[in-house]
């Protein structure tokens, strides 16, 4: 274990995101409408009109750009002063959707608020009391979807939308049209309504953002050069004082601290037990080290796989546990600040298992150890990304 490893974790830690998104979607919407052209004379609708139903399945090609498939109801009946009718469009529809969000950076200054832009065909269906037969219907629509996400997997959606309805036989209140032109009919809807995220990952496209340019990862590694390099300059610190726990031989760095501790020592020569406790310079220094939380294992975001460049602190904490047979660890597992309060508190409990077997794995006696899953690690700033990443962790307490 050497300064090399400690960096290489932190900056893996920092600036490595590999987390993938769930592409696919459902949404349920409902609202109110308001047609303003393609009436008879003298005939008028309600303002507004209840209602209309939509939903949809979308898939993300990438986190900005991707295609829906809806349909929908639009029920239309007569206003004040209006002779009566009521009509009802029924239609299906294909639209392309590109995630403005993520387009304009939207995360640069919100984490919870997106937008997304759609444009589509389809064809549908208008018929009612006053029609003898359905008219059939092609139509073009465009609108903007403000969202609000409730959660990794749950968003809100308000939506404004309008639709120009093409090849229309008949009006809105089933007269005849007298008049052609390109687009008959004008319909404008606004709707309220959830998405929810399909897949096992954590986060949707929606509102997964990119890895950091290569300028914006330069700067961030830069921030945290000072910090790595303290950290690594303590645990190297520690680790030269170590004994060598393969060969049981003090390393010739370490002279002068175990001469000062246990009296003179030949260079390379293997270094006395001390009278009590009944164990050796390694596992004191090696119970420091994991006391003033330097050994922790790092995880990805909303895994509870371990990195595999943290795999040296399981096999650190392993030796020891191994070498002290009287010792005892709690193993406790945090998580960052994304997600619900309930899927965090189970995660940070997977991570501690998932380090507990790991150690029995290697050989440590399960009654050696304890897991405890903490949840959120409430010490990190929930603002700083870089902070979020440190706090997906395990770390050992002694007991």
């Amino acid at each position: 274990m050497r300064k090399q490893i400690l960096a290489l974790t932190a900056l893996v830690a920092l600036g490595a995101n590999a987390q993938e998104y769930n592409k696919w979607s459902i949404d349920v919407n409902g609202g109110v409408n308001k047609p303003t052209v393609g009436f008879t004379s003298g005939y008028a609708t309600k303002t507004p009109n209840l209602w209309t139903l939509n939903g949809g399945v979308r898939y993300m090609f990438n986190n900005k750009f991707g295609l829906r498939l809806a349909g929908g109801y639009d029920k239309i009946e007569e206003g004040k002063n209006s002779p009566k009718f009521n009509s009802n469009i029924w239609n299906v529809n294909l639209q392309a959707v590109a995630n403005v969000g993520r387009v304009l950076s939207f995360e640069d200054w919100t984490r919870d608020l997106g937008l997304l832009l759609h444009s589509g065909v389809g064809v549908g269906q208008l018929k009612g009391d006053n029609f003898s037969k359905a008219d059939n219907l092609g139509f073009f629509t465009f609108g903007l979807t403000p969202q609000i996400r409730l959660s990794n997997r749950v968003s809100l959606l308000l939506d404004g939308s309008v639709y120009l309805y093409a090849r229309q036989n008949r009006t809105f209140d089933g007269n005849a049209v007298t008049t052609k032109r390109g687009f008959q009919g004008t319909n404008f809807t606004g709707t309220i309504g959830l998405q929810v995220a399909l897949g096992r990952n954590l986060v949707h496209a929606d509102w997964y953002s990119q890895a950091a340019s290569d300028s914006q990862l330069a700067e961030r590694v830069a921030k945290a050069e000072n910090t790595v390099a303290e950290l690594a300059k303590r645990l190297e610190n520690k680790e030269d004082k170590m004994v060598d726990t393969n060969s049981n031989r003090v390393p010739d760095e370490v002279e002068n601290y175990i001469n000062e501790k246990y009296g003179s020592l030949a260079s390379n020569q293997a270094a006395p037990a001390p009278a009590a406790p009944a164990t050796n310079y390694s596992g004191q220094s090696a119970r420091e080290l994991i006391e003033k939380g330097y050994i922790n294992v790092y995880f990805d975001l909303g895994s509870a796989t371990p990195q595999v460049s943290s795999l040296w602190a399981v096999d650190f904490v392993a030796n020891y546990l191994k070498q002290n047979s009287g010792a005892s660890l709690n193993v406790a597992g945090y998580a960052d600040q994304e997600g619900s309060v309930k899927f965090n508190q189970k995660l940070s409990a997977r991570r501690a298992e998932a380090i507990k077997k790991l150690l029995t794995n290697r050989g440590v006696s399960a009654s050696q150890l304890s897991t405890e899953g903490k949840g959120v690690d409430k010490t990190s700033n929930v603002k700083s990304a870089n902070v979020r990443q440190l706090a997906r962790r395990v770390t050992f307490e002694v007991k």
